[in-house]
C-alpha cells in the first residue's frame, strides 16, 4: 500500500503593517532607523522610482519587520554607496 503524500495547503496570510510592527520581537523603535535607511536605499533602485514616499517607506518598513533585512545587511549597503561617509559616521 502506497504511502499518502502529505499535501500542504498553506494560505499565505498577508499581514498589515501594523501587525508587523505590534508582533516584531527586536524592538519595534530599533525598527525604525533601520527602515529609514533601507528606504533610501530602495529610493535608488530603478525599481522602485515609480514608488510614492509612503510607498517607499511601507515597502521598506515590511522588509524589516519582515526579516529580510538586518542591521549586517543594511551596514553593508551603506559601506557599499559611500565608504567615507561610513567611516565618518563611526567618530
Amino acid at each position: 500500500m502506497p504511502k499518502k503524500e502529505a499535501v500542504k495547503d498553506v494560505e499565505i496570510v498577508k499581514k498589515t503593517t501594523e501587525e508587523l510592527i505590534l508582533n516584531f520581537g527586536k524592538g519595534k523603535y530599533s525598527a525604525i532607523p533601520m527602515a529609514a535607511l533601507w528606504a533610501k536605499e530602495l529610493k535608488k533602485r530603478e525599481e522602485n522610482r515609480h514608488l510614492t514616499p509612503a510607498e517607499l517607506l511601507d515597502l521598506a518598513l515590511r522588509d524589516v519587520l519582515g526579516g529580510k533585512v538586518d542591521w549586517k545587511d543594511l551596514k553593508k549597503v551603506v559601506v557599499e554607496a559611500d565608504p567615507v561617509e561610513a567611516e565618518g559616521k563611526k567618530d
